[in-house]
């Protein structure tokens, strides 16, 4: 009899399956977007928790959000990569300022550089976007990167190993329920 409600139940999985149309994984631990006027800064982190006092690759990409010529397209808004910018980073730790990146000029959207962090926790990185703001001000983008310690690579490994052990213990109990008769 279980097997028939095992069996119904996966058929009807199957049949709801094909409704779900839409699913979201989470954000990278440390990638985040801000929007600021018709502007929008995405910064990431690669590894996505990156480690004191080893290089990890910081990336940005700058989007222009065109806004709308009238009511009729008001939701027909056009993203695209900014051609030419120019941006500086100014990143603290414990409120105080623990390194910078000069104002550089890009010609493409994306820039990425290699970047280490000399202690564990929460830094704030102020991303600067120039000549962008209303009479060409500066624009400030406030980013929190969390930085760990070793730990931050074997976290993956033992998630996965947990998500293991349980698919294991499950398939487990499913094989022996089988080969226990009950005595009556």
């Amino acid at each position: 009899m279980s097997d028939i409600r095992f069996a119904a139940l996966a058929v009807l999985a199957l049949l709801i399956f094909p409704t779900i149309n839409y699913a979201s994984a989470h954000n990278n631990l440390n990638s985040d977007d801000q929007t600021i006027g018709n502007y929008e800064v995405q910064i990431a982190t690669d590894p996505e928790i990156p480690e004191a006092n080893h290089p990890f690759k910081l990336s940005l990409r700058v989007l222009n959000h065109q806004s709308a010529s009238n009511i009729l397209n008001s939701l027909n808004t056009q993203i695209s990569e900014v051609d030419h910018f120019r941006m500086g980073l100014r990143i603290y730790y414990n409120d105080e300022l623990v390194g910078t990146i000069p104002v550089q000029s890009f010609d493409r959207g994306e820039w990425s550089t290699q970047y280490t962090f000399h202690e564990t926790g929460n830094h704030i990185v102020d991303v600067d976007l120039y000549d962008m703001g209303p009479d060409g001000k500066i624009l400030t983008y406030t980013f929190n990167i969390t930085v760990l310690n070793v730990f931050g690579n074997i976290f993956p490994y033992i998630i996965s190993s947990g998500g293991i052990g349980f698919v294991i213990i499950v398939v487990w109990a499913l094989m022996t329920r089988n080969k226990v008769k009950p005595k009556h």
